[in-house]
């Protein structure tokens, strides 16, 4: 049985066993299957498995806090008298994501208010994405990297260095 059926199914007895059948109680059995799981398994399957669970932790965590400033951010220069926007296509490349891994980095990207991926190369090696706030080209594709490499760990993979992007 797969780690993730298993702390599900410990989630379901907690739920069970301590007849609180809300959301909290849910969420608080799969954090004590987590836990179990890291201690009751072997090292190889708890390894990757709780890179997995760690990775979508910390990306729906960094994803949430891009959101929050990015919509901060876009709020309080469209407030402004002057525009402060540099607005740019960039291509960002995504060689080493699967398929369904480009299409949520594209998704989350388009999510976050200032930016929208625009076109993706056929192969799915780029991203092309069109920002408003590209005064600094490689700040903003690395920090979309970011956002690339944490979809890598989300998966329990880690992400591999590269070198710097150049420009589009």
């Amino acid at each position: 049985m797969s780690p993730l059926a298993l702390n599900l199914l410990l989630a379901l007895a907690w739920v069970f066993l301590t007849g609180d059948f809300s959301l909290l109680g849910l969420l608080f059995g799969v954090l004590l299957g987590f836990i179990g799981l890291l201690f009751g398994q072997r090292p190889p399957v708890r390894t990757r498995y709780a890179r997995a669970v760690l990775g979508s932790l910390r990306l729906l965590g960094s994803f949430l806090w891009e959101l929050v400033i990015s919509n901060l951010q876009l709020a309080r220069d469209v407030l402004r008298r002057e525009l402060p926007f540099h607005p740019q296509l960039l291509r960002l490349d995504v060689g080493d994501l699967g398929r369904t891994q480009v299409v949520l980095l594209a998704n989350l990207i388009s999510l976050t208010p200032g930016t929208i991926t625009v076109d993706a190369e056929s192969d799915g090696s780029a991203l092309l994405v069109h920002t408003l706030y590209a005064a600094d080209p490689p700040a903003v594709q690395a920090r979309m990297r970011r956002l690339a490499d944490l979809i890598l760990s989300a998966s329990g993979e880690r992400p591999r260095r590269r070198p710097p992007e150049d420009g589009p």
